[in-house]
């Protein structure tokens, strides 16, 4: 016969310490580092020799068609405060843009959006990219 093991409480359990949860990859935090930069170029020449170079493949240009696309529908990404977030890229705005319009605003067919954020200016005023 088999015995049930015992139960263990609530109180038998231990809560994890900091070194519990010491993050292995926080090194990659750096990511201007030789080292980081290396380890991510062995990471991407491993994943294209076991999948292929994706640019390659016919979905791609297709699905890159599609991301590039000036039809896109704006996702919501955030509601606050009875405003609709969205974060946008296009040609003009490569690294994007938050924007914000009400409901009302949004269900329009064009809407008219508030910029919160303009990324490109951002980094062009301040030399960081």
């Amino acid at each position: 016969l088999a015995t049930a093991a015992p139960s263990m409480s609530m109180a038998d359990a231990a809560l994890p310490t900091l070194e519990d949860l010491t993050d292995p990859r926080e090194w990659l935090e750096e990511v201007e580092g030789d080292k980081q930069i290396g380890w991510v170029k062995e990471q991407n020449a491993d994943a294209v020799a076991r999948i292929g170079e994706p640019s390659d493949k016919p979905l791609y240009g297709r699905l890159l068609e599609i991301m590039e696309s000036d039809e896109k529908i704006p996702y919501i990404g955030r509601v606050l405060n009875g405003l609709y977030y969205n974060f946008w890229q296009d040609e003009t705005h490569v690294q994007g843009i938050w924007r914000r319009c009400t409901l009302d605003e949004y269900r329009k067919a064009e809407p008219e959006w508030e910029l919160v954020l303009d990324l490109d200016a951002l980094s062009a005023e301040s030399g960081v990219s």
